[in-house]
């Protein structure tokens, strides 16, 4: 039977706080706003780019809907996806590993597709990687369980002998509603809030280490 794990992309594999904070600011100051502390855009990720961007422009009033806004927000990222995005320690390495030890490696991401297919491909782990899913992918964002169910049924894999890896409760929860096994990555930035995970890891080498002792 085949084993499956999908990866969350920002705060699992990879730390994109730059990246994220300077695209929502570029948005913000096209619209002519003052941008916003790092640290207060990072609260407000994890549940796609809409609610990004409604979240961090909750103290103005935009001048056009906020679906125009959130498409010239993809169109900032998109500009330079990889601006102060790096790789955490040991995700190349560890997905090298998990693929030779037979695992399908994916990763479902509630970042926006385009952005999302930029940095895996620059980053250079696009071909460690069987299927990149995003936002406006056609599936439901996380924590519905769409594109996780459809990952199980395309590659034969059991829910059971699955899992999900991700730093945020979006992530916790999509794992429970596809009755996955569940990893919380607490390296990240996102946040677990009272969601429950089959086991926690502090870095990529204890993720690599739980799913090739398994």
């Amino acid at each position: 039977m085949n084993k499956l794990v999908i990866f969350d992309l920002d705060g699992t594999l990879i730390d994109s706080v730059g990246g994220i904070a300077r695209s929502v600011n570029r948005t913000r100051t096209d619209f002519g706003f003052a941008e916003l502390e790092e640290s207060v855009i990072t609260s407000f990720t994890g549940d796609g780019a809409k609610k990004l961007l409604e979240r961090s422009c909750a103290d103005v009033t935009l001048p056009v809907s906020i679906d125009e806004a959130v498409q010239v927000m993809i169109r900032n990222y998109a500009d330079d996806p990889l601006y102060h995005t790096y790789l955490y320690d040991g995700v190349k390495e560890g997905l090298s590993q998990l693929k030779n030890a037979g695992w399908i490696t994916a990763v479902v991401s509630n970042k926006p597709q385009t952005v999302a297919e930029k940095i895996i491909s620059g980053l250079g782990i696009a071909e460690l990687l069987d299927e990149n899913i995003g936002g406006g992918a056609g599936f439901p964002l996380k924590p519905a369980p769409d594109a996780m169910l459809f990952l199980l049924d395309k590659y034969g894999a059991k829910a059971e002998n699955s899992y999900i890896a991700g730093d945020n409760h979006t992530d916790m929860n999509a794992a429970r509603n596809a009755k996955m096994n569940s990893i919380f990555c607490r390296y990240g930035f996102g946040v677990k809030l009272d969601t429950v995970s089959t086991v926690e890891v502090d870095d990529f080498y204890q993720l690599t280490k739980y799913l090739l002792n398994i």
